[in-house]
């Protein structure tokens, strides 16, 4: 996409919100650091700009994410549910499937749609979307820096810091790119306090959380001669540790952290018959062509889906997969 269309959309961005008074800002299902940055980012922004802001993302909330500035105006289902609002906002959601359809398409309403997954489906009036962008964060600092540059507070900085820091992996992954360093390092010249949000976010652990690690590194099974490898997180696991999903957040890149590995699943069960997969590759495949197949999604390296069975056939089917894919 080329500045100048950026320049474009992030001018209609911002008439769309000032021509509006209330506003719904919402992410994917399960939301990650830089879905809850993203959120909290532009929510601060509206919040300062007179506006009614409410934010939502279904699913489950990390408690951490609670900590962070702006997390008061989240709200659960039901409120957001009755939230009357006419402007939309849904960031790192490809479509509106993952916002649980609070958010719908363009010819419904009012809708700004900020992304960087490469299957999103366009369905915004406006329509802030680039796969080569390290997060969403990046996207939502663009916008900041285009059209509101004086409103980039210490808290906001905080959000998008951590959006970067997160869907990088502390800097680790192979989306980081000199865009994402460089506006790290400008958000930290704004007041982000770097050293923090990496120690609670990142390094930080729960005992019950480690406890529920080594249970899920005692599940790991190699694959096609140690080319690919499965962990499992059980509802079993869960009640041992007095953990939840979103304490294993993050667990299936120790599977990617394995000598020769190229292909990683972490199954985890979230519901009875239901068992939500998150896929990572370290070379060239393109594990969410193989998450869409099963109507999932997300990019090359990173992607998840849910299937609607039982965890032994959900590894079978992914295994099958990852067998196809190593040829």
């Amino acid at each position: 996409m080329s500045g100048e269309r950026f320049e474009r959309e992030f001018s209609e961005m911002m008439a769309l919100i000032e021509r509006h008074g209330s506003v719904l800002v919402t992410g994917h299902i399960d939301p990650d650091g830089d879905c809850i940055g993203s959120m909290f980012a532009i929510a601060l922004m509206l919040e300062a700009m007179g506006k009614k802001v409410m934010c939502y993302a279904p699913g489950e909330i990390s408690e951490l994410f609670l900590k962070l500035p702006g997390a008061s105006m989240l709200a659960g289902r039901d409120d957001a549910s009755e939230f009357k609002h006419d402007l939309v906002i849904t960031v790192d959601s490809p479509n509106t499937e993952r916002t649980e359809h609070f958010a719908r398409p363009c010819e419904d309403e009012d809708v700004i749609n900020i992304d960087h997954h490469p299957t999103n489906e366009m369905f915004g009036c406006v329509n802030v979307v680039d796969s080569d962008a390290a997060a969403t964060t990046v996207l939502v600092y663009r916008f900041f820096r285009s059209a509101a540059p004086g409103m980039i507070t210490t808290d906001i900085a905080d959000c998008l810091y951590l959006g970067i820091l997160m869907d990088t992996g502390g800097f680790r992954f192979q989306n980081v790119d000199s865009e994402a360093l460089l506006i790290a390092s400008e958000l930290i010249g704004l007041g982000a306090r770097a050293y923090e949000i990496a120690h609670e976010y990142i390094y930080v652990k729960k005992y019950s959380t480690l406890k529920l690690l080594g249970l899920v590194l005692d599940s790991l099974r190699l694959h096609f001669d140690g080319r690919a490898a499965t962990m499992e997180v059980t509802a079993g696991m869960l009640e041992k540790t007095g953990t939840t999903l979103k304490d294993s957040e993050g667990f299936v890149d120790y599977g990617a952290a394995l000598d020769d590995v190229e292909l990683v699943a972490l199954f985890r069960e979230t519901a009875p018959g239901e068992i939500r997969v998150s896929l990572r590759s370290r070379n060239h495949h393109d594990v969410s062509a193989l998450a869409e197949r099963f109507g999932g999604g997300g990019h090359v390296r990173a992607a998840g889906l849910t299937l609607e069975t039982d965890l032994a056939s959900a590894r079978e089917t992914i295994v099958r997969g990852f067998g196809e894919m190593l040829g």
